[in-house]
């Protein structure tokens, strides 16, 4: 199976997914799951795609008001039709859910496929970063001009 393939496959088993948590009927819950599905996506695509997703706590909390809170809000204005509310509010939440999980998902892959298209970005971006990093060390007087000008050499050579 080709790599988009299965991203395809991925996308859809956890659309599938997210929209399933969000119709859990208990509060708080329902958030908690679908940003796990969503987060488990990331990880699985990046591993797809031969990177490494790492999100940290305030990355899960975007990540879970984005796929999960703005549909429960969503669904919750809803709720003040009479009689249709409270169903087409729990249906809107899980469509909503698994809507927003592949937004996130094309997003990504989006990324993730154009990442795989110039092997040396991330080096350069490394260098960069370095470079950075050693003018910093430099200017607080951390490093001698000397020791500045052979970090500067090697890490140009680099490139």
């Amino acid at each position: 199976m080709q790599t988009q393939e299965r991203a395809d496959e991925l996308i859809s088993n956890h659309v599938a997914g997210a929209a399933m948590a969000a119709a859990i009927p208990i509060p708080l819950v329902d958030l908690v799951a679908v940003t796990a599905v969503q987060l488990s996506l990331m990880r699985k695509l990046g591993r797809l795609y031969g990177a490494q997703i790492g999100v940290d706590a305030a990355g899960a909390v975007g990540v879970g008001l984005l796929g999960a809170l703005l549909p429960r809000v969503a669904a919750s204005a809803l709720k003040i039709l009479p009689g249709i509310g409270t169903i087409g509010g729990a249906v809107a939440q899980s469509a909503l859910s698994g809507a927003t999980t592949w937004a996130l998902a094309q997003s990504l892959r989006d990324r993730l496929e154009h990442r795989t298209l110039d092997p040396d970005t991330r080096s350069h971006a490394d260098v960069s970063r370095s470079l950075a990093r050693a003018e910093r060390l430099h200017r607080r007087g951390l490093l001698s001009d000397e020791e500045y000008a052979r970090a500067r050499a090697e890490l140009l050579e680099a490139l």
